[in-house]
């Protein structure tokens, strides 16, 4: 388990919301873009943290969702009028967060969104359409299969790693230059839903 120790930029959960928010209020509105539609609590774990009589709490979390992009099929009804559309495909990815209390203001904690793995950048991780019109699907690749989330992976898990919020092991190669230039410290999207869950439900403060 990650040490209870506090973070060098003292980040809470109110602070990256915060931040969230200001720097990335897209990563809201993906939220409710995607049809985030649930989230399941797996295992809550209390367990003794750094100091004598320190709690520490983990929460291991499933978040659900059918990302929306722009339609990439267009074609014509049985009218022969123009239609376009696209198909959904569900996306579920495992959400962690360690914390010393259950206060969206505690300054000792871990997050991770998907599995803590690393990325497959051979064919076999990428994603691939078969078929046409209709018919098309979409093959899974290997990466979202076993749960890694791109967004987080790439954006955020080197970040966090140096920030000290990182739950689990950094399995970026180096800081995201391309993907995040500004190294802007946010929250992505199921992260987000699966704290405004917690905090709806009254579990977080």
């Amino acid at each position: 388990m990650p040490r209870s120790i506090r973070n060098t930029e003292f980040w809470t959960i109110r602070k990256l919301i915060e931040n969230s928010y200001y720097h990335k209020k897209n990563r809201f509105d993906y939220k409710d873009r995607d049809v985030l539609r649930s989230v399941i609590i797996k295992k809550i774990s209390v367990y003794e943290g750094k100091d004598p009589g320190e709690a520490r709490t983990k929460f291991e979390i499933t978040s659900r969702s059918y990302p929306q992009y722009k339609p990439y099929y267009k074609g014509k009804d049985v009218r022969g009028r123009p239609i376009q559309y696209q198909r959904t495909y569900r996306h579920e990815y495992q959400v962690t967060i360690q914390m010393d209390t259950l206060s969206i203001d505690d300054d000792r904690i871990h997050l991770r969104t998907g599995a803590d793995a690393k990325w497959d950048f051979s064919s076999k991780g990428k994603a691939t359409y078969s078929g046409t019109g209709r018919n098309r699907r979409l093959v899974e690749g290997s990466n979202v299969k076993r749960g890694l989330n791109g967004d987080f992976f790439f954006r955020l898990s080197y970040l966090y790693y140096q920030q000290g919020i990182l739950f689990g092991k950094n399995r970026a190669n180096g800081p995201p230059n391309k993907t995040n230039p500004h190294m802007i410290i946010f929250l992505d999207k199921h992260m987000i839903m699966t704290l405004e869950f917690l905090i709806d439900k009254g579990i977080l403060k």
